[in-house]
């Protein structure tokens, strides 16, 4: 028997088969589907508008031109079909003889695009729910894998459901969600093959050294080419062993041992051992170190080294995160001894590839290590990192091949990219969020030498008052930002960075909306009954312009006044944020876990606390659910911390993020990965 469900499944299935007809013929119009088509309803549909199509007295378009065309609408009808039991051979197997007996007609490129996009928004303005959507997208996700397709096809086809009574921003949610789990790339058939070279675009580079890398973006992924971790998250979000093999701990969490894994060396060809973790984390927790890290293992008491193999880490306070930890990209491995200004220009690491060429303002260059512990890895014999301050020069030199892979491509760029068979787009959703940042106060920072240098002599920002960061909460419209930033790709964020996936969210809490009355209310209980004006300052840094303006349209009718002022992305993390000049900006995370995302962000005593936030009772809610063994316990405090942070509001958590590399179709085992600073790139292969 037939389900609602199913039926309007079979519609959506019908109403793309005949645009791939329309397309083809060049027909305005085709019968309209009924409920409950089967496959035999559904080739006479495409038969008939073929049939009923007459010629355009226009220059004649070959079957291959009209193919090309039609492509990329075929595939989006496959993948968008789904849910049916007509298979997506099927389907291809149809549209392919709609084109050739359409081969003959005349139509002109212009004529057949304009009929795409009118069948498109017709197909897709009937009434469809989001329980429809999900289902067809889930069977439409199985049916895809077995027809050897990614799911970033999936991702890219869905795209183009933007009518209707159901939002793309809706329709994306669904997806994210279908396709989680991504499909690995050896679905697409391809063995890897070793050797060639794989080109890369990023915005700049910036210091060698794991321990103090900061956020220009090369940092990260140069210190996992060069270097290990001790543990490392697998595309599942597991916690895996790399540099360790095993670990155990005492039942309190007070104290883990970790054992080495035998047969790692470093470049140098010496043997990796306990004691190059120790000095790893010993130079990270030193007294002078300005590792972000820093603050966020402080729970590390001592270090003990009884073998080469063995390591024991003694805690001064229980602590349940300490392993997912270890895979923060400060805490790759380094070899003991080398000194602090010997990893300023050189690697000392055992990673996959070694370090050949370096020049910070134009590219580095990096060659395998066949000594790699990871048998069979890494498979492309050297990879190049090129810095492209500006988003257009990266993305068109992806598009004419002059590089092969841009990580975190400006969405709005990504439709550039559409229909050409040469460029694929890797996605999976993160807990990675975009935020505006509001300066809260800085006499707590004085005892600080190091910080409060800057901020001596100046007051508070105007951010101090809470009520003027509650006017900006319910001011600014989320479901709006998402839209004209991420084109409905992620999801709303609620003022903290917990992610929904992670097991710390706190299903129950309130969603913050927008409420331009209390926006109102909350603006003169700050003094400013007329509205307020202010500098909003960001940079083109991923998404971050786009969030600005969105921003400043959002919050307009509440009378806060946006002016935006943009800054050269190459210094914007060393010149604005965190800055005395710039109490307002604009900022982003990449995927954190909740304790340590709080940690390092919102945390009083963390370098990277943007904000400059302060909350005593914030900081122990994190070392309570540090030291307890109970996952229920911690839940409970992680909820406290939600709820201190939704209602104080330090920090604008607007949106997360999707993970997004755009990469040409040479480069296969592309994957993209939710966790931090994990790209896996020794399993990129060049075809």
């Amino acid at each position: 028997m037939l389900t609602r469900s199913r039926v309007r499944q079979f519609a959506l299935i019908a109403a793309l088969m005949s645009i791939v007809a329309l397309v083809a013929v060049g027909c305005s119009s085709a019968p309209e589907p009924a409920p409950g088509l089967d496959e035999a309803q559904l080739r006479s549909i495409v038969a008939d508008a073929v049939a009923q199509s007459a010629p355009a007295p226009q220059p004649q378009v070959t079957a291959g031109e009209i193919q090309s065309m039609v492509e990329s609408s075929m595939q989006s009808a496959m993948m968008d079909a789904g849910g049916s039991d007509v298979s997506a051979e099927q389907i291809q197997a149809m549209v392919q003889a709609a084109v050739e007996g359409a081969a003959s007609e005349g139509a002109t490129p212009e004529q057949i695009q304009a009929m795409v996009e009118n069948a498109v928004n017709a197909a897709t303005a009937d009434a469809v729910t989001g329980a429809d959507v999900q289902s067809a997208i889930t069977m439409a996700v199985s049916e895809s894998q077995a027809s050897m397709m990614t799911s970033e096809d999936i991702q890219s086809a869905v795209q183009k459901a933007t009518e209707g009574q159901i939002t793309a921003a809706q329709v994306q949610q669904i997806v994210d969600r279908a396709v989680a789990t991504p499909v690995p790339a050896m679905a697409m058939g391809d063995e890897p093959t070793f050797g060639g070279i794989i080109r890369m675009g990023w915005i700049d580079q910036g210091t060698l050294d794991p321990m103090l890398a900061g956020l220009s973006q090369g940092q990260a992924p140069y210190g996992e080419l060069t270097y290990d971790n001790a543990t490392m998250y697998w595309y599942d979000g597991e916690v895996t062993p790399w540099a360790v093999e095993s670990w155990s701990s005492t039942d309190d969490l007070s104290q883990y041992t970790l054992k080495v894994r035998d047969g790692i060396t470093f470049h140098s060809g010496d043997a990796l051992t306990s004691a190059d973790i120790k000095f790893t984390l010993d130079r990270i927790r030193a007294e002078d170190s300005a590792s972000p890290l820093k603050g966020q293992i402080s729970y590390i008491d001592t270090i003990d080294t009884p073998d080469d193999s063995t390591v024991v880490l003694n805690l001064g306070a229980p602590n349940a995160f300490l392993l997912g930890d270890l895979t923060d990209y400060h805490a790759r491995i380094v070899r003991n001894g080398v000194a602090n200004d010997a990893l300023t220009d050189a690697a000392h690491g055992s990673g996959p590839y070694t370090l050949e060429e370096h020049n910070p303002t134009e590219r580095t260059v990096f060659h395998k290590y066949p000594d790699y512990w990871r048998e069979g890895r890494p498979y492309a014999d050297q990879i190049i990192f090129f810095y492209m301050p500006e988003q257009v020069t990266r993305t068109e030199a992806l598009k004419t091949g002059a590089i092969d892979v841009v990580p975190a491509p400006i969405i709005s760029t990504l439709g550039s990219f559409a229909g050409n068979p040469e460029i694929r787009i890797a996605e999976t959703p993160s807990a990675g969020v975009i935020v505006i940042d509001m300066h809260t106060a800085y006499s707590h920072l004085q005892g600080d030498e190091d910080n409060w240098a800057k901020f001596q002599g100046l007051s508070d920002s105007i951010f101090a008052d809470k009520n003027l960061r509650k006017a900006m909460q319910y001011a600014v419209d989320r479901n709006f930002i998402v839209d004209a930033v991420q084109f409905g790709r992620g999801s709303p964020a609620n003022d903290h960075p917990v992610g929904v996936n992670d097991q710390y969210y706190w299903d129950a809490q309130p969603i913050v909306t927008q409420d331009i009355g209390k926006a109102k209310e909350y603006l003169a209980a700050a003094g400013y009954p007329d509205g307020v004006d202010v500098v909003l300052n960001t940079a083109t840094i991923g998404q971050m312009q786009e969030t600005a303006l969105a921003f400043k349209e959002s919050v307009a009718a509440a009378g806060i006044n946006v002016e935006v002022t943009s800054h050269d992305a190459s210094t914007y993390w060393e010149a604005q944020w965190m800055s005395p000049c710039c109490p307002f900006v604009t900022s982003q995370w990449g995927a954190r876990p909740a304790n340590a995302a709080i940690d390092v962000q919102l945390r009083s005593s963390t370098v990277w606390n943007e904000s400059f936030y302060n909350n005593p009772r914030l900081d122990e809610l994190l070392d309570l659910a540090a030291s307890s063994p109970d996952l229920d316990e911690r839940k409970a405090y992680f909820q406290e911390m939600q709820e201190i942070l939704i209602e104080d509001v330090p920090v604008l958590y607007l949106m997360y993020t999707p993970v997004i590399i755009a990469h040409r179709d040479n480069v296969g085992g592309v994957q993209a990965h939710a966790a931090l600073a994990h790209w896996l790139m020794e399993e990129w292969y060049v075809k």
